[in-house]
């Protein structure tokens, strides 16, 4: 296959990088603002708040992608601090203020060394036990094994918002999305990509030339894709349901890596070459807002667990 295999996200980069998107606009953007209003502080959960039955936290070498879920039980192999956080708040990564030491994306090297900590939990619950209730479960783990204190706080967040630009969308309306398996995969490389782009026709993929998102998408499907590189919500303000066929090549690369093993977000120039090309070669444009958005600040959060 010539030119056609991409650069792959490293394991490590995938379970590192944390949902979300980076402001741009003619000036640099501040996250938040630099006196953001603080909210009232946050007391960890009581004793009478949702705790699991019974919880074991062990270290692990190496992240895992494995994530068990079944009615009574979870089990995760190799997950790290920040999605560990991320899942107990529902969060993404740009709501929470983070411990510098905690491997995220960043767009500075941090001041203190990033600890790479990998853990595996398993736990028990209720099988009834609804969504609200596990995320309190996995709060107070965290406080439990880790002495987590936290507080929310009130900030204003900035987010762009897609609507189409003059003249109307300039994607193609894409074709039905075939029903039933996918076909047979060939047997040659050469085809193989676009076996795999007809049985699931939405992909993501880095090369030299940077990050190209392909397939048939919705603009609601297509905005949250490169929230996790821009650090900031891109959200659909088009109110269209169509499903268009889009091929956009951004010139950005996560590389190389102020945070080791994490992959960059993008620069204001850099964004500013997104959103310049969606305008350009899709007919979507980008209008800043800015939002009151609640944050999760964390106060204070152990490197090791306390012993099962």
């Amino acid at each position: 296959m010539t030119n056609r295999l991409t650069r792959e996200l490293t394991l490590r980069e995938m379970l590192l990088l944390a949902p979300a998107a980076i402001l741009v606009v003619a000036g640099p953007i501040v996250v938040g603002l630099a006196n953001p209003p603080r909210g009232r502080a946050q007391s960890p959960p009581s004793e009478a708040a949702p705790r699991f039955d019974v919880a074991s936290v062990k270290p692990a070498d190496m992240p895992a992608p494995i994530r068990r879920h079944s009615p009574g039980r979870i089990r995760y192999e190799g997950i790290s601090f920040a999605n560990l956080i991320m899942r107990a708040f529902a969060l993404p990564q740009y709501q929470v203020i983070w411990p510098d030491w905690i491997p995220i994306a960043r767009d500075h090297v941090p001041k203190q060394k990033p600890d790479y900590r990998f853990f595996t939990i398993e736990a028990t619950m209720p099988p009834e036990t609804n969504a609200a209730d596990f995320r309190l479960m996995l709060q107070n783990l965290l406080v439990d094994r880790f002495g987590l204190v936290f507080h929310r706080e009130t900030r204003p967040l900035a987010q762009y918002e897609l609507s189409f630009a003059e003249g109307g969308p300039k994607m193609a309306k894409a074709k039905p999305r075939p029903d039933g398996p996918p076909p047979n995969l060939p047997a040659d490389n050469e085809n193989l990509l676009d076996a795999v782009q007809h049985a699931n026709p939405q992909s993501m993929s880095f090369d030299e030339e940077g990050m190209r998102v392909r397939g048939d998408y919705t603009v609601a499907e297509f905005a949250p894709v490169f929230s996790n590189y821009l650090q900031h919500p891109l959200v659909d303000r088009t109110g269209s349901t169509e499903h268009y066929t889009i091929d956009i090549t951004w010139g950005w690369s996560p590389y190389p890596q102020l945070v080791p093993g994490v992959m960059n977000r993008a620069s204001n120039g850099e964004a500013r070459e997104l959103f310049s090309a969606m305008e350009k070669k899709l007919g979507l444009k980008a209008a800043l807002q800015s939002v009151p958005t609640e944050f999760v600040v964390i106060d204070h959060l152990n490197h090791e667990a306390r012993e099962n």
